[in-house]
């Protein structure tokens, strides 16, 4: 099925001069298939990630090649990008894709959020972190036209709609 490559699977592209290595990506790319919403036990405590940012592109809208699979949150260059709940920094760095700088913390259970766009990192792999922590800082790296965070939930690496399991603006402030 030319339509769906698993991992590991080789591709060969005729005419190639050079052979690469890729490690796989941290997540699905923004094309994955979005699904159902499948909500997370015990709750839906997640943190709004940007301080007093505000609400820019929704979940699940078309675009070009893929459906948006988070939201974007309007923040002003430099700001804190918080973690939306306590968990481990599975990802963080630059990517070769749209995402940018960005960083991906794993909640356990199968659940992960994805903080994307960012000016810089402020963790590295494997670090703890706590709800509210800064994580990173807003930028427009990527394929970004203005400073903001694009935030995805993902359970079981299926991303759903993060306005159904985040907190008002004013929780961040806690």
């Amino acid at each position: 099925d030319p339509s769906r490559v698993d991992v590991g699977t080789p591709i060969l592209i005729p005419g190639a001069r050079a052979t690469i290595v890729v490690a796989p990506y941290p997540a699905p790319p923004p094309s994955a298939n979005l699904g159902p919403a499948i909500h997370p036990e015990p709750s839906a405590d997640f943190l709004w990630p940007v301080d007093g940012g505000t609400f820019m592109r929704p979940f699940g809208e078309p675009r070009r090649h893929h459906t948006h699979a988070g939201v974007d949150i309007r923040g002003a260059r430099g700001q804190d990008i918080l973690a939306a709940k306590d968990g481990v920094v599975a990802f963080c760095g630059r990517t070769k894709t749209g995402y940018g700088t960005m960083v991906v913390l794993d909640h356990g259970d199968g659940v992960q959020t994805l903080y994307a766009h960012a000016q810089k990192v402020l963790v590295t792999s494997g670090e703890a972190v706590r709800r509210g922590q800064p994580i990173a800082l807003v930028g427009r790296t990527g394929n970004a036209t203005t400073e903001h965070c694009h935030f995805e939930i993902r359970l079981e690496n299926r991303a759903v709609d993060p306005m159904t399991y985040l907190l008002g603006t004013t929780e961040a402030r806690r």
